[in-house]
């Protein structure tokens, strides 16, 4: 299995099954290594580990939260004289740093000031340059993070890179051929019927693929749910569209909130295109942690097994955020697009 894959595979994992597979992970590690050595675990430290590793299961929803009860229960067991193993604190400080867009210094200055109290609980003699390791070593999980961070923002980088270069190659491929169409039938005097054929189904083809390519770019100023009843008033005339929102006081991230614009966008492109359609409805809930759209149309639909530019596009949209997404008939007549996406997108 590629890195590609494999990635793919662990955002496709349900965001509840990911934050107890690694504090899982964790609390075995903790416990794992004094075996290894030998040395037996109390109940107390594996009850206090533990309790140190369960707030690792919103480490992504509330990074400094996770990150603060961890700590406080790491330093009540060193209190207690039932020290727990620090790899569950290390562990929340580095996933807040991945996930936090700001006050990573803040973080970094609560962890030296954590590690120093550790030691203190400890009774180990502090010396002058003891502070520098310390600090050293708090900032080492906060730098590891952020670096990770980094990397991640850079692989999107060059993944817009790419698709401009795509985009390039795509828009001069298309406009040459279609140019030769034109100069070739005016040349010829005849075949203008053939020759028009050929060149809107090549545009054709090329607008589905620049706009599925063009789409990755665009990150400032994305649109967002609020924006579907924008998008549904400019259908005013050739559809009649309405729109279900069962959201509760879940807000989904923008970039979740994006792509299923885009996806409704194009869902109703290709009812207004292709379905004869008069109605059509848009639903927007959540359910187990899920974001769910469904746009269902009154149209003919279709049964080709063919699957166009747009559905793919849709369904990649989909899939790069650990979803699925469905196309086909509807019970009862007419056409149904539904994609499920997790509400965090399918991160770390």
């Amino acid at each position: 299995m590629s890195t590609i894959d494999t990635v793919a595979w662990w955002r496709a994992v349900p965001s509840a099954a990911r934050e107890a597979s690694i504090a899982a992970g964790v609390l075995v590690v903790s416990l794992g290594l004094p075996v290894l050595d030998g040395r037996s675990v109390p109940v107390s430290v594996a009850l206090w580990t533990l309790a140190a590793c369960v707030p690792l299961l919103w480490r992504r929803r509330f990074p400094l939260v996770s990150v603060a009860v961890t700590g406080a229960v790491t330093l009540v067991s060193l209190w207690l004289d039932a020290p727990v193993s620090p790899w569950a604190a290390l562990v929340a400080v580095f996933s807040a740093a991945y996930h936090l867009r700001r006050d990573r210094v803040l973080l970094a200055v609560a962890a030296t000031v954590w590690m120093l109290v550790v030691a203190v609980l400890r009774g180990a003699p502090i010396a002058p340059s003891d502070v520098l390791t310390v600090a050293g070593l708090a900032v080492l999980p906060v730098s590891l993070g952020y670096a990770l961070r980094l990397q991640a923002a850079r692989a999107r980088e060059r993944e817009r890179n790419r698709v401009a270069r795509e985009v390039h190659d795509l828009v001069g491929h298309q406009l040459s051929a279609i140019r030769l169409q034109a100069l070739g039938s005016r040349k010829a005097g005849t075949g203008a019927d053939e020759a028009l054929d050929t060149i809107a189904g090549l545009a054709g083809e090329a607008l589905g693929q620049v706009r599925a390519l063009v789409d990755v770019l665009r990150e400032d100023g994305a649109p967002g749910l609020s924006d579907v009843d924008k998008l549904v008033g400019g259908m005013r005339g050739a559809l009649t569209v309405e729109v279900v929102r069962e959201l509760g006081a879940v807000t989904p991230p923008e970039h979740v909130q994006a792509a299923v614009y885009r996806i409704i966008e194009e869902a109703l492109s290709n009812v207004a295109r292709h379905a004869s359609a008069q109605r059509a409805e848009i639903r927007i809930e959540t359910s187990d942690r899920k974001l769910v759209v469904t746009v269902d149309d009154d149209g003919r639909g279709g049964t080709e097994s063919k699957e166009g530019n747009g559905t793919r596009g849709m369904r990649e949209r989909s899939r790069l955020l650990g979803g699925t997404l469905s196309a086909g008939p509807r019970e009862g007549g007419g056409w149904r697009v539904r994609a499920t996406i997790p509400l965090d997108g399918g991160g770390w």
